[in-house]
């Protein structure tokens, strides 16, 4: 990942490294370092309209429990549909449940109904339903048209619509601050996929990453693997989705990094991209993809993303990201390439400074958006030991990006081993989950084998961890204020307790 350091589609949607040294012995000339996408944002959170659409890579219409089938957006015959303060049954009309999520409030025959509102057509209804698990967020159902959604959760506002029905599954997370959590699969094995990206298809959430050998510490190129999850605390292992290659630049002896997957907006194809390299990180590195018809299919290797004319992307740390707007390959040191149509090519690439911060090239780049804000994280290039991970913030992909500084508490800035470092990890992907009250925007960092070793850190990567923690949102400011040993995500809700 670059060393000097490194790091869902909800409901019809989803929801990143280099100086030149040699930390970890992968110099880089620019300080590209290894490097994330947001395939999309919380499917709408919050908003009424007419469903709630597919972001990150999810195209429109993708709907399942949370936006429901493009409905009319919750509005009965004469009743305005909410959560638990339905007028006329509040479901929307014609508008399926999706998976267990009663559309838009109490079922058909409840709810205060302005004019006659009896039943409520379609959408099942899930009537009752707990008054509000801890904390949730504004964040309605239905929909807003961008991956982003609604308005994002407070994380910290107790409490959610009374009366709404929200039934899915509950995840919970438990890992100390000094290890992580060490993911076990269902077939009681190591969870093996690090510096990636998730992304939500129906029901499910797929967790794809770097696999590292048990038996090497050079950290080579060995395949891409893939996990499936109802709550992301449980999964099943989906096997490896893109395997070392015969030759090129994925073959033997080579690096291959930060794969994230989004769904092309204009085509439904699944579309992995990846960073490659030479063993030294130095003598070439370029952005690659492979393609698949299904989400946790084999992927088919098709090369070095490249424009018209034939130019590589040239760049170490990555992650990708789409929603309504278009697809992106975002880099260390703050370039976004535009992506064509196909998602095959790319057709601009822009840097932004501003994302870098005071860092002079940040890497394991990750880019989300929660309501109408674009969020960009960013890590110093410190190896793979940790640091203070910082963010910026933009009304769109093209900026104007404004820095706004550290994810989490710093309490000695100068302390680089301090467990404020962003709890010891390296940002690679958020996750928003949204629910029936709110959304979750869950952080997932990398806590990288030996993450506060000076001396040889990133050795054995196989044993390397996981830290997911919700973040909390104060107006458009983001931040992990607290370290949550353990807490708990209902993701039918769109709300997490401790």
């Amino acid at each position: 990942m670059q060393r000097l350091w490194i790091g869902f589609i909800v409901v019809g949607s989803v929801a990143a490294c280099g100086n030149s040294g040699s930390a970890n012995g992968e110099p880089h000339t620019d300080g590209a370092g290894k490097g994330n996408v947001a395939s999309g944002g919380a499917a709408g959170s919050g908003g009424g309209g007419s469903g709630g659409r597919g972001a990150l890579g999810g195209s429109a219409g993708s709907l399942t429990a949370m936006g429901g089938a493009p409905a009319t957006a919750g509005v009965s015959s004469g009743g305005t549909a909410g959560h638990g303060a339905s007028a006329a049954g509040g479901a929307a009309m014609g508008g399926s449940a999706g998976s267990d999520v009663a559309a838009g409030g109490t079922m058909a025959t409840g709810g205060a109904s302005p004019s006659g509102g009896a039943s409520a057509r379609g959408g099942a209804s899930n009537a009752g339903g707990s008054a509000g698990r801890s904390r949730g967020g504004a964040g309605g159902r239905g929909g807003g048209a961008s991956g982003g959604g609604g308005a994002p959760s407070s994380g910290g506002s107790s409490g959610g619509s009374a009366g709404s029905s929200c039934s899915g599954p509950v995840g919970t997370l438990s890992g100390a601050l000094a290890q992580g959590i060490a993911f076990m699969d269902t077939d009681g094995q190591r969870v093996n996929a690090h510096g990636g990206g998730i992304i939500r298809e129906g029901d499910t959430f797929y967790l794809h990453g770097e696999v590292f050998s048990s038996t090497s510490t050079d950290n080579n190129f060995i395949g891409f693997s893939m996990y499936s999850s109802k709550d992301l605390a449980t999964w099943k292992n989906e096997g490896v989705i893109l395997p070392q290659q015969a030759s090129g630049e994925l073959g033997p002896n080579r690096k291959g990094e930060r794969p994230h997957i989004v769904k092309c907006p204009s085509t439904g194809e699944f579309v992995l991209y990846a960073h490659a390299a030479s063993e030294d990180y130095q003598t070439d590195r370029e952005v690659v993809y492979a393609t698949s018809a299904t989400v946790n299919g084999q992927y088919a290797y098709k090369g070095p993303l490249k424009n018209a004319s034939g130019t590589i992307a040239a760049h170490s740390d990555m992650s990708a990201y789409a929603d309504e707007t278009g697809a992106y390959v975002v880099t260390e040191s703050g370039h976004v390439y535009t992506l064509a149509a196909d998602c095959h090519s790319w057709v601009s690439d822009k840097s932004y400074s501003a994302v870098n911060g005071d860092s002079g090239g940040s890497e394991s780049p990750t880019v989300f958006k929660a309501g109408n804000t674009y969020y960009w994280i960013g890590s110093y290039k410190t190896g793979w030991r940790a640091n203070n991970n910082f963010y910026s913030t933009a009304p769109a992909m093209s900026g104007p990006w404004t820095y706004q500084g550290f994810v989490a508490p710093v309490a000695d800035p100068n302390d680089e081993l301090s467990d404020e470092r962003t709890w010891l990890t390296q940002s690679t992907w958020v996750q928003p989950v949204a629910g029936c009250q709110g959304t979750v925007y869950v952080y997932w960092g990398d806590h990288w084998d030996g993450n506060q070793d000076t001396t040889a850190p990133g050795k054995h990567n196989y044993l390397a961890t996981y830290v997911f923690q919700p973040f909390v949102f104060d107006g458009t400011k983001i931040s992990l204020p607290t370290y949550h040993a353990t807490w708990k995500l209902d993701v039918g809700a769109g709300t997490w307790s401790e």
